[in-house]
């Protein structure tokens, strides 16, 4: 079902707002219906697995059953303090031979390098603190994470995004750029990427589509429980965002990783129901914490249509 739902979004032609609703098909989190991987399945690495966003894609990959590399910056994942004790519901994280801990630095190539070294998918999950550099981490540090990825023949990178990210013109840019031209690093470092694997692709070394990206597009990410399947959307272009929770943002990504149809893709997903057009993203479209989004709502006027019309 998923793979179904990921298939359509591997055209080229950006859809309509409403278009590309998934019916069933894009995640099976609030369920459980997950499928373990081959036992041969090679390790897949999360960047960033500290991150709300990446615990929760290394607890996806530890439920299908597959080998994970968590990486961090001082190379430490406390498993039962981020996962929980029944994180799995069969596997025991802290204890399973099925997840590792390592060190990499994004900002630090040679680390990125050893870590990613025989991983079957790469999960970009970085991004800088609000008082640290985008630039190293959201362009630089990303691009060199594909770099690494092509010289070790990962079958997939998938990034984190966000959606908005082109519409440099939105409320919603102009306030998450103001915090060290955040959004210009990730524009910059999406562009870069494609680039990256153009001319590596030019050069035979992607192995046609085998070696190849996938980026995710989620935003207004939330802590709560997944919804599941009925409750998601996909679309592209850049033309809507809305909100969904980090399990659902992660499951979509695992998924993604190992769908034919998503090699060197770009796609939003957001839960149906929620779309907002990027061109008037405001700042209370992106923010996941619901008394601070209520707050800059009225504030900036968006509450009462100020701002986007």
């Amino acid at each position: 079902a998923m793979r179904a739902a990921l298939s359509a979004v591997g055209v080229p032609a950006p859809a309509p707002l409403r278009a590309r609703r998934t019916r069933r098909n894009v995640i099976k989190a609030a369920s459980g219906e997950v499928e373990p991987a081959p036992p041969d399945a090679s390790t897949s690495v999360v960047l960033g697995a500290n991150g709300r966003t990446g615990r929760e894609i290394v607890r996806s990959l530890l439920r299908r059953k597959m080998a994970v590399r968590a990486c961090t910056r001082s190379g430490t994942f406390d498993a039962r303090e981020l996962l929980g004790d029944d994180a799995t519901g069969t596997v025991v994280p802290w204890t399973s031979p099925l997840l590792q801990t390592a060190m990499a630095d994004v900002t630090r190539p040679e680390t990125v390098a050893t870590a990613t070294r025989g991983a079957r998918a790469v999960f970009f999950a970085c991004t800088a603190p609000a008082n640290g550099e985008p630039d190293l981490v959201d362009r630089i540090g990303l691009v060199d994470v594909a770099r690494a990825c092509i010289e070790n023949n990962v079958s997939r990178l998938v990034v984190i995004s966000g959606a908005g990210v082109t519409k440099t013109s939105s409320p919603a840019y102009g306030f998450l750029n103001a915090f060290g031209g955040r959004m210009d690093a990730k524009l910059a470092g999406e562009d870069e990427l494609r680039d990256v694997y153009r001319a590596a692709a030019a050069a035979g070394r992607t192995k046609g589509d085998t070696i190849s990206y996938t980026i995710v597009r989620p935003s207004g990410l939330l802590d709560g429980p997944g919804k599941g399947v009925t409750a998601l959307a996909v679309n592209q272009g850049d033309e809507a965002a809305g909100f969904i929770n980090r399990v659902d943002a992660a499951e979509t990504a695992v998924e993604a990783s190992a769908n034919v149809h998503c090699a060197n893709v770009t796609f939003e997903v957001y839960d149906a129901g929620t779309a907002t057009p990027t061109r008037t993203l405001s700042v209370a479209d992106v923010l996941s914490d619901p008394i601070l989004r209520t707050v800059v709502a009225v504030v900036t006027g968006s509450a009462f249509g100020g701002i986007g019309g």
